[in-house]
């Protein structure tokens, strides 16, 4: 008796799972069905930056476009920004391994207090910047790439930027 109660919770379990991913009506209107909510894009602040004026420079501003009639809230985990130089990622910095979630073994977590959220509202756009220099190790002189990508919070897909382009320049003699 035991095992066919177990059996029949079983299957009233598995009824259900089945059940939950059919609609009555034929269809359903899922996460990845709706359009996005945000329109992302990033360009940086200048184009050419000498190395000597790391860790000032260079900043990335990142844009996100609420697209809906209703207000977009948008936390500090939603978003990242990633740097590529001609080898590849450059060296990255313990902050943007935390936010990544590549920490090193034994490296210890950063304070995690100063997250805040990003509230943006309908129809109108909202700005980030991004000090590269506290995310990756850009005092080698060459041309990067930077993009970003943000979560959309109505579909929770991740929304990838355009690529904009910067030169990490030699100081000059």
């Amino acid at each position: 008796m035991k095992i066919s109660h177990t059996f029949a919770l079983y299957l009233a379990a598995v009824v259900l799972v089945a059940l939950d991913s059919f609609s009555i009506c034929g269809q359903t209107a899922s996460s990845t069905d709706r359009p996005a909510s945000i329109a992302v894009s990033i360009a940086m602040d200048k184009d050419q930056v000498p190395t000597d004026q790391i860790p000032k420079e260079p900043w990335a501003v990142l844009t996100v476009k609420n697209l809906t009639d209703h207000e977009v809230v948008i936390h500090d985990s939603m978003y990242r920004a990633y740097v590529e130089g001609k080898a590849g990622e450059p060296p990255t910095t313990r902050a943007q391994r935390q936010m990544t979630a590549r920490l090193r073994p034994k490296e210890a977590p950063l304070r995690g207090d100063e997250m805040s959220l990003w509230a943006i509202a309908p129809g109108e756009s909202g700005i980030r910047k991004f000090q590269l220099a506290y995310l990756y190790d850009l005092t080698s002189p060459g041309k990067y790439k930077v993009y970003a990508e943000v979560v959309d919070p109505t579909t929770r897909k991740r929304l990838r930027t355009n690529t904009a382009t910067f030169e990490m320049e030699a100081p000059a003699q």
